[in-house]
């Protein structure tokens, strides 16, 4: 694998202002202080209470922030920043920084977990809808608390780290690989801005900077400093953001000197990429269970520099931080972004909106196309968090250009995995989405994790979900108010207009389980709207009750008078997704619109008991499907039921290495189930319980080869 070079005696150049160090042209990024961003523009979205999305938020506000904050203080995260011992610091403890080859202690990451619940509730406590959510007054008070202890932990020189300030006090900053620090950093930085936003206090903000100042101080390009950058990408984009509210040149440098330094080797690092040069700094020949060699660091997507890496590696959830960062940048950056973000998801994606197959390390296979859907069946993972950074990267690539293959996997993500990472009780939890069961090993969700980075992801998510849903800018010489849609759901929005006027957009819609949209748009007289309104992959007989002026990818454009009302429907009938023929699976899994379907034990009790995990079941290519209305634990869905389903009769034939086949000899036999085959949105799965037994993916089953006996 090639790899770029500097050398040791401040190898950069000048990049408008911005020290560099990747050799690259003159680039423009201004744009990273003009565009929208969700965690600052929810705050002008009011989502309907009684929509679909309503009451997922009122669950997330009422119930799941309640109950990660019992976890939080159950687990010993809520008081460590006391600085007080805890036990769980026994636990795979860490002496200088060392590696262990079973693995980091769990408390290693606790101030992401908590800043990530701070970030969420703050985004609740600061929406329109507050005012509905019971448990306001605690969650205020508890962030308080935690904003109280986190000044009192910080180092008077800024540096601010539970573990290496409690456990490993000689650890810190000598393994930046495996230890987190700056992820850690990251977390609680962007809490700290949605801190800010909900109270108007600096106070955790400028404990925040401050510790900025201190890795500024220690890393970056110069001879005199260290040439380090996060093994767990995140610090990069929550620094972009905090340079979108200081202005401060110096943030802007060092977010660009991260996403720069990252994979490139230096003279001055005996020719070694960082991560290896500091192994032997600190004279350790350990590895990680993530790793076979000390060059193995494509898993944290440092074995070259992003500018070169071809196909998307390693770490799901890093690999995407990372690119949420460089798609903010922009520049070549985005570029890089875009290329990465194409091959994950046209090669590494499930049809839930999963990535990552490997779960020993929570990634993606090298090979493309290899999907496999159970442990059994040769590894899935499919982690929360992963979905959640897709979001992130393709939100990002977004607000610089509308591409409707990029809006419909956000929404794709969004509306299987993201939602399917915790129950509908708002008890329980999901790490790892695994498109089947297998043997003793079902989808069953968990109070709680060892590692909790998916359940308070999730939440910050739902909390700043109304900026996801459009964005809008306001051009005051031409006045007009330019609106992209990005996710269809029911909600009011108000957009500021120069001389303290405001413009209002209300949003009707029945999806996801219905195209039927309208849109009510006032603006001061004299104004005019530009709206541009996604156009689904999915949808079929799309109609629109006004003139389109112009057709971006999977977009269309209207131009609208300050008062108008505009509506929009289209069709989403049930379809059957067939894998890429790489992957080696002859199957179909069914979806209806942007939602995913698995058929669980619950419903197919008598077929699971028969076909375990419905190994061996199938459908036709040409079934159909009854829709039924339903509620689950108070959200309505749409269930789907088929009456063209089918086992294999003969169970050998599915264990036979090679079969041979001709006329008289088909590959399978097939038996029409004799109730069919029941399916429910993969986001509601493991929710009425049961051992969990599911499948997403069924064998495309052939019905001219049905046995009547």
């Amino acid at each position: 694998m090639g790899q770029s070079k500097v050398n040791g005696t401040n190898g950069h150049h000048t990049v408008n202002g911005v020290n560099g160090i990747d050799g690259q042209h003159d680039e423009d990024y201004s744009s990273i202080l003009t565009r929208s961003r969700p965690q600052e523009s929810y705050y002008f979205t009011a989502i309907e209470p009684n929509s679909f999305y309503g009451k997922l938020r009122d669950l997330y506000a009422n119930k799941v922030l309640k109950t990660q904050l019992e976890q939080l203080k159950k687990q010993g995260s809520y008081d460590a920043f006391s600085l007080n011992w805890h036990p769980a610091y026994d636990i795979r403890r860490l002496y200088g920084g060392k590696t262990r080859t079973d693995g980091i202690p769990p408390s290693l990451f606790w101030e992401s977990d908590v800043g990530k619940w701070i970030e969420g509730a703050c985004y609740f406590l600061s929406s329109p809808d507050a005012k509905q959510f019971s448990h306001a007054s605690e969650f205020d008070s508890a962030i308080q608390e935690l904003v109280d202890m986190i000044e009192k932990a910080q180092q008077p020189d800024g540096y601010l780290n539970i573990y290496f300030t409690v456990v490993d006090k000689e650890g810190r900053f000598k393994n930046l690989r495996d230890l987190h620090e700056m992820y850690n950093a990251g977390h609680l930085l962007e809490a700290a801005l949605a801190h800010h936003q909900y109270t108007g206090s600096r106070q955790f903000l400028d404990v925040m900077i401050r510790n900025v100042d201190c890795f500024i101080n220690h890393f970056g390009p110069d001879q005199s400093q260290l040439h380090g950058y996060p093994g767990h990408p995140e610090f990069e984009l929550a620094i972009l953001r905090l340079y979108n509210f200081t202005k401060d040149q110096k943030h802007f440098n060092f977010a660009k000197y991260l996403l720069e330094a990252r994979g490139v080797t230096r003279d001055d690092q005996d020719g070694e990429t960082f991560f290896v040069w500091e192994a032997k700094q600190r004279n350790d020949p350990v590895l990680p269970p993530t790793m076979d060699t000390l060059d193995d660091v494509w898993y944290h997507q440092a074995h070259k520099p992003i500018h070169e890496q071809e196909d998307v590696l390693g770490h799901s959830v890093r690999a995407f931080y990372l690119l949420t960062a460089a798609a903010d940048l922009g520049g070549s950056f985005l570029n890089d972004a875009k290329r990465l973000w194409t091959d994950a998801v046209d090669n590494k994606m499930y049809a839930t909106g999963g990535f990552g197959t490997e779960p020993r390390f929570e990634g993606f296979s090298p090979l493309p196309h290899h999907l496999p859907q159970s442990t059994g069946e040769g590894g899935c993972y499919a982690e929360t968090c992963a979905s959640i950074a897709v979001m992130m990267t393709s939100e990002r690539i977004l607000s610089h250009q509308l591409d409707g293959k990029v809006r419909d996997i956000l929404e794709l993500c969004l509306l299987n995995n993201v939602l399917g990472g915790g129950n509908l009780e708002g008890n329980q939890f999901s790490y790892a989405n695994k498109q089947a069961s297998w043997g003793d090993e079902g989808e069953i969700r968990h109070d709680w994790f060892e590692v909790c980075c998916c359940p308070p992801n999730t939440s910050r998510t739902l909390g700043m979900l109304g900026g996801y849903a459009w964005t809008a800018n306001v051009e005051e010489d031409k006045r007009q108010i330019n609106l992209d849609i990005y996710i269809l759901l029911s909600a009011t929005r108000d957009i500021p207009l120069p001389n303290g006027q405001i413009a209002r957009v209300k949003m009707e819609t029945e999806m996801p389980w219905s195209g039927k949209s309208t849109w009510k748009l006032d603006a001061p007289e004299g104004w005019t709207w530009n709206v541009r309104l996604p156009k689904p992959d999915y949808a079929e007989n799309v109609q629109i009750s006004t003139n389109i002026i112009e057709s971006d990818p999977g977009f269309l454009s209207v131009a609208l008078d300050h008062s108008s009302t505009l509506s929009q429907s289209f069709d989403m009938p049930v379809r059957l997704l067939a894998p890429h023929l790489s992957t080696g699976q002859d199957t179909l899994t069914v979806s209806r619109g942007p939602i995913v379907y698995t058929a669980e034990a619950y419903d197919n009790a008598e077929i699971e008991n028969q076909h375990e995990h419905f190994e061996g079941v199938g459908i036709t290519s040409n079934t159909a499907f009854k829709e039924n209305h339903q509620v689950i634990h108070g959200i309505p869905v749409i269930t789907l039921h088929c009456e063209q389903a089918a086992f294999v009769l003969n169970r050998t034939e599915l264990n036979e290495p090679y079969r041979s086949v001709n006329q008289d000899k088909p590959a399978r036999s097939w038996k029409k189930l004799d109730k069919g085959l029941r399916f429910v949105p993969w986001f509601a799965r493991a929710n009425r319980g049961g051992k969990g037994h599911l499948r997403t993916a069924f064998l495309r089953a052939d019905e001219a080869l049905y046995q009547n006996n």
